[in-house]
């Protein structure tokens, strides 16, 4: 997927976390849990998901805060995660968050440290008024 400059780093990037963490949690978000009918959601339909994405987000913060690292894995398939963990078709599959103990934790992302992909500038992301105001 990657070109070929790009394909090394790939593979050098810590992917360890999957075979080594003490941990894994896979993370769902079943939108039909509480009927058609939920407050919250009845004009959007996705805030049961951000509330999860909330929720892993907070689990995030207070794992750091312990010391404890978090990755977010992303290098699956949904069908294989839902085949392995029995997981209906309806349900939502929301993170696979792979947790343990760790040395040191980064103190900038690591993606960015290893140079992947560096932050973009906060001024090119926050608008004021409209879209694309500065």
């Amino acid at each position: 997927m990657f070109p070929q400059d790009r394909q090394a780093l790939y593979r050098s990037l810590k992917l360890e976390g999957i075979r080594k963490a003490p941990l894994s949690i896979c993370v769902t978000c079943d939108p039909t849990r509480g009927g058609d009918v939920v407050l919250g959601r009845t004009h959007n339909p996705r805030m049961d998901v951000y509330s999860t994405v909330c929720a892993v987000q907070n689990l995030w913060l207070a794992a750091r805060a312990e010391g404890i690292g978090v990755g977010w894995v992303s290098i699956f398939h949904d069908a294989d995660i839902r085949e392995l963990l029995q997981i209906p078709s309806h349900i939502e599959i929301v993170a696979w968050l792979c947790l343990g103990r760790v040395d040191a934790l980064y103190s900038e992302p690591e993606l960015a440290l290893r140079g992947w992909r560096q932050r973009l500038p906060l001024e090119d992301l926050v608008f004021r008024d409209s879209w694309g105001a500065r």
